[in-house]
């Protein structure tokens, strides 16, 4: 499914940003040592840290190597927003009991995804652009180049207790929360939100074992 393959690049390229060439346009608001421009390049550079750390790369630390990275990502992201986003009106259907079941379950979800891809890099680039900033949030323009072919990323962060966090991303011009969305509507149609657990919950399980 095309948000499958969405998701799949996002969380890639959040990996591949730690070996980032800042190059910004003309149309550029904010420098690279300020906003939240700053504190993405803070995030990545620990993730890229890790990556070179020659003792996690030891037989053995293969996990620990994992965790450590998908503790940092998981830091960068806005999880809550991210799954109510996901279920639009559904959301407020929801006990709060409900509301927070789902939320781990969607965090779940992404990091189990993430964690597929951290061995993914391939000496592609990624191409900061242009930070935006208005009030609480913020937009940033990248290019993430493999070879000869560019694709354009754009995350949309805001700022929550003093930190800026992703909470969405446009991939090729489609937003990963609105594929969620379309497809989770579609499930609670005719499943109910119970349905759309079950499908989450199984594929969890799937991936535990494929892992």
């Amino acid at each position: 499914m095309r948000k499958y393959l969405l998701l799949n690049k996002a969380v890639l390229v959040v990996l591949l940003a730690a070996l980032t060439v800042f190059v910004f346009d003309s149309g550029a608001i904010a420098t690279a040592d300020t906003g939240p421009m700053e504190q993405l390049r803070k995030s990545v550079d620990e993730i890229l840290q890790i990556l070179q750390s020659e003792e996690l790369k030891k037989p053995g630390k293969k996990e620990v190597r994992k965790q450590r990275i998908l503790d940092t990502v998981t830091g960068m992201f806005d999880f809550r927003e991210m799954a109510r986003s996901s279920l639009g009106q559904s959301w407020n259907t929801l006990t709060k009991e409900e509301q927070e079941k789902f939320v781990n379950l969607f965090t779940n979800l992404v990091e189990q995804r993430y964690i597929g891809k951290i061995d993914s890099y391939n000496n592609q680039k990624v191409v900061y652009k242009k930070e935006l900033v208005k009030g609480d949030k913020a937009m940033i323009y990248t290019d993430i180049v493999d070879k000869d072919l560019e694709i354009p990323i754009v995350y949309r962060l805001q700022e929550n207790g003093g930190k800026w966090l992703i909470y969405d991303l446009k991939i090729e011009n489609v937003s990963l929360i609105v594929n969620y969305r379309r497809d989770f509507d579609s499930i609670i149609r005719k499943e109910q939100f119970a349905g759309l657990v079950e499908k989450i919950t199984k594929q969890l399980e799937k991936g535990e074992t494929s892992n």
